[in-house]
């Protein structure tokens, strides 16, 4: 907690997205080398239907608690806008991900991890619309960390009236090592 760090040891939405992700490209990357499936079924799909069951196994065994689930809600419905064609509005996608996960968890709101979760994906999503360009990805990694750690500060205060100020260089660290090392050691 002092390190800011604790969001990584729960079950992380970035480690559910981590496995989907890596499971939806792998399966993309698979189902492209089959002319015969791709014409029953495109490859976007098709990927995003198996980043969602990936996800959905990481979370039964990571014990499906409340911030799993959330992750698990927005990346089905991330993959139904895939299935409709929805790709450039990630607006819609959020907004309709926060309305799943009211309606199937009504007391969800009610958790600091709801509002995180919820308030550190619309600033990255903002970050992202605003800095990234994909030709220096240390710069747009470090924007992002800093959009997240601004973007988050009233709330965090509001909730645990109280900030962690190595919290953005700690999380500089432990993302990376945690979410690149240690999970995939673990799992």
């Amino acid at each position: 907690t002092r390190t800011g760090v604790g969001h990584l040891m729960s079950i992380s939405g970035l480690h559910v997205t981590m496995i989907a992700s890596l499971a939806a490209f792998l399966f993309n990357a698979g189902w492209r080398r089959s002319p015969r499936l791709m014409l029953h079924l495109p490859a976007p799909r098709a990927a995003a239907l198996a980043g969602v069951c990936a996800a959905f196994a990481y979370c039964l065994l990571a014990g499906f608690g409340v911030p799993a689930q959330r992750t698990l809600y927005m990346l089905c419905v991330a993959a139904w806008a895939i299935w409709r064609g929805w790709f450039g509005n990630g607006t819609r996608v959020l907004a309709l991900a926060l309305g799943l996960v009211c309606l199937l968890d009504p007391w969800a709101p009610l958790s600091a991890g709801f509002w995180l979760s919820f308030g550190a994906v619309a600033i990255l999503m903002l970050a992202a619309a605003r800095v990234h360009d994909g030709r220096n990805w240390m710069r747009d990694a470090v924007a992002a960390q800093f959009a997240v750690t601004v973007g988050l500060l009233p709330l965090t205060i509001a909730l645990f009236q109280q900030v962690s100020l190595v919290g953005p260089i700690a999380n500089a660290v432990a993302i990376p090592v945690v979410s690149l090392v240690v999970t995939p050691i673990a799992l």
